[in-house]
């Protein structure tokens, strides 16, 4: 009995590691670095309306605090996730044993 469960942990784990573990790395990749880069951009934005004025400096304060540009981050960052996902199923196609 053990035998067998070992030989199924292999399998399995092989299986994994050939068909969804490089879409998975390649979209948490992908999925972190637009993150950071989008947050670079907001630190960027951020500075230049500051630079602008009171009033668009108070209102980007607004946004800070509401989490407007945490929410952009995100979604933008699940875009990029998404199309990574796609993109990485045509280069690794899952091959199912028949």
């Amino acid at each position: 009995m053990p035998a067998f469960l070992l030989l199924l942990l292999t399998t399995f784990g092989t299986w994994l590691l050939k068909n969804i573990l490089p879409q998975m790395l390649i979209s948490v990749g992908v999925g972190l670095v637009s993150y950071t880069g989008f947050s670079a951009l907001d630190s960027n934005l951020t500075t230049a309306i500051n630079d602008m004025g009171n009033t668009a400096s108070s209102l980007n304060v607004l946004f800070h605090m509401f989490g407007v540009y945490i929410g952009i981050k995100t979604l933008l960052s699940a875009v990029s996730i998404k199309a990574s996902l796609a993109i990485s199923k045509r280069v690794f196609p899952v091959r199912t044993s028949s």
